[in-house]
């Protein structure tokens, strides 16, 4: 199987041109994963279509379309309305009916813009049930704050694009940053130096939201 996609938990395999194939390489259960995004699909919010899922590895619809991030690094999309963009589809998912669900990695990565259903949202590992619309929005804050703050060459590009979610956002993330900054500092797969410089991202999210 041809690999696609690579991330820091899991490997994304090509099985043919209508499927892929998603397997976790520290044994989470992605039977979890695929009953949440079963659950959004069904209430009409952009997921990629579930296939199957067994132990680590999910099956799903094979999406057409470069992700967020790759549009804005080849300057197809522009970083104010890419925030814009982020803001809009935190608040589709929040104003759903039934439990709840946050997702809580909702950056410009895991975001695939396709032609025939417009943006789709991938990667729905992190989410849960039950936690406020805040620490959701201030999540997708911190992450592209972290950029912003890091020696990347798309460190300014990261900048710009917080900077045009933090005014859309509906709900807002300022009240729910501390909680989101210790969950950041909690992940195991950040290394030393990303967890710290999360307080140099917090401050850049305050400043912006002055």
């Amino acid at each position: 199987m041809e690999i696609i996609g690579q991330g820091r938990t899991a490997d994304v395999h090509a099985l043919d041109e209508g499927r892929v194939l998603r397997r976790y390489r520290d044994g989470w259960d992605a039977t979890r994963e695929a009953v949440v995004m079963t659950r959004l699909a069904d209430r009409g919010y952009p997921v990629p279509a579930v296939l199957h899922a067994e132990g680590t590895d999910l099956v799903m619809e094979r999406l057409t379309g470069p992700s967020l991030m790759d549009a804005l690094l080849t300057g197809a999309y522009e970083p104010g309305p890419a925030g814009e963009l982020i803001a809009d589809l935190l608040s589709r998912l929040h104003a759903l009916p039934g439990d709840g669900v946050v997702h809580l990695d909702l950056h410009p990565g895991n975001v695939i813009l396709t032609a025939a259903r417009g943006p789709v949202v991938i990667d729905w590992q992190t989410a849960e049930e039950g936690s406020p619309p805040g620490l959701d929005c201030a999540m997708s804050a911190l992450i592209l704050a972290e950029a912003a703050v890091s020696p990347a060459p798309y460190a300014a590009g990261a900048r710009a694009i917080l900077a045009g979610l933090l005014p859309a956002l509906r709900t807002p993330a300022l009240p729910h940053l501390p909680a989101a900054r210790e969950r950041r500092a909690k992940d195991p797969n950040l290394t030393a130096a990303e967890v710290a410089a999360l307080g140099a991202a917090a401050e850049l999210i305050r400043a912006l939201s002055a």
